[in-house]
């Protein structure tokens, strides 16, 4: 029965292996496996192995517009032919014995590596984690070799072998899952960036310095968001009668605008680490700033242009708003992905979070019909976020 599933696990890896690599399950080593060529005196023979991760996508179609995607993630333990060498007077079993040894501990890395893997790890998580078990296993091959004086005391080898091959009993192979992402996901981002007005709008108004925050959610390559933005645009004119009112001026320089975005998306790219998103929809702007009515100061025998005119009336507060269409794209960088350890509450499976980077390109046309003369124009944003994206995963 073991070898039988021995066996059977050969048929993946002989799926993706090529005339210069060499499995582990392939069997014992043989001299005849080192092809390359000697690069050192000092180092007349040499082993390479690497651990690597590599995915099988499989896609269902369920109906026509349905197709059900699930992924097997493998991790190998490789020997790169072409980069091991050994110089034939060196050829003894001893020395091949100890290459084993490299070897079978790239074994067992690899059976820690898959059962990482099997936790649902995939894209950059699993990077990381290849890259973890590769610097273990560096590690543990030096000690190794400075405890066997690179393979030439026998007897500690045979302790070294004794261990790994005791690890390797212990320690089976798992057995590799398909994992079905969910097509559902939800996430939120955070970020800041600027709002510039442009057309009649900019002679209101300058740009403002915009704090955002807002939430998504998607079905496959189809994503809806809403977001809301604050900031404080600078008045071009305090004395600029926006209203049309005579001597009804601002009372200071700035006004605070609240803004928004409500748009529907579709991810055109989509790989482990970039996606691009172009979004459609609305976008919602509203200025208030203060103003109050102003008198010529008849006290004023210096003539100071500070105090010319006098406020004449109680504070008051005008607001001007509008809503409509936007279009952007969302340049994600997807730097980190990590699994849940307990399912969902709401889902009951597990979930995978990824956070990115996003850049968020954007315009905004607006109207503003209570100005006087109305003004329209469009606003030209871009924001910095950071985003965090759940999708639930299912084990199968």
């Amino acid at each position: 029965m073991r070898r039988l599933i021995l066996l059977l696990m050969l048929v993946p890896l002989l799926a993706f292996a090529d005339g210069g690599t060499r499995y582990w399950n392939e069997g014992a080593l043989t001299w005849d496996d080192f092809t390359g060529n000697p690069v050192m005196k000092t180092t007349p023979t040499y082993f390479k192995g690497r651990l690597v991760v590599k995915s099988e996508i499989t896609q269902e179609e369920k109906s026509r517009f349905n197709m059900e995607t699930s992924v097997s993630t493998y991790a190998f333990a490789e020997m790169d032919k072409n980069q091991s060498y050994a110089d034939t007077a060196y050829r003894s079993s001893q020395m091949l014995r100890y290459h084993q040894l490299q070897f079978d501990l790239l074994e067992l890395m690899r059976r820690r590596l898959q059962a990482d893997l099997n936790t649902g790890m995939t894209g950059i998580e699993a990077d990381k984690r290849v890259s973890y078990y590769q610097n273990l296993y560096d590690e543990y091959v030096a000690d190794i070799a400075a405890r066997t004086v690179n393979g030439s005391n026998d007897n500690r080898l045979q302790e070294e072998e004794y261990f790994v091959r005791k690890q390797l009993d212990a320690f089976l192979l798992p057995a590799v899952p398909e994992v079905k992402p969910g097509k559902f996901s939800y996430g939120w981002y955070i970020g800041t960036g600027a709002l510039i007005p442009t057309g009649d709008i900019a002679d209101a108004f300058g740009y403002a310095w915009l704090f955002n925050i807002g939430l998504t959610a998607g079905y496959d390559r189809l994503f809806l968001k809403a977001d809301i933005s604050y900031g404080q645009p600078r008045l071009d004119d305090v004395r600029k009668e926006l209203f049309g009112r005579e001597n009804e001026w601002a009372v200071n320089r700035y006004a605070n605008q609240l803004s928004g975005v409500i748009a529907l998306g579709y991810r055109v790219l989509d790989t482990k680490h970039f996606a691009i998103t172009v979004n459609v929809g609305g976008g919602w702007t509203n200025y208030a700033w203060d103003v109050a009515d102003f008198v010529l100061n008849t006290d004023n025998p210096d003539n100071n242009p500070e105090i010319e005119y006098v406020r004449n009336s109680e504070i008051r507060r005008n607001t001007i708003h509008n809503f409509n269409y936007m279009a952007g794209l969302d340049f994600d960088w997807n730097f980190h992905t990590a699994v849940s350890d307990k399912p969902f509450f709401l889902s009951g499976r597990r979930e995978q979070y990824t956070s990115s980077l996003r850049l968020s390109p954007y315009f905004m046309h607006q109207k503003y019909s209570k100005l006087s003369p109305q003004r329209s124009g469009y606003q030209i944003g871009i924001m910095l976020s950071y985003s965090g994206l759940a999708r639930a995963l299912g084990f199968k």
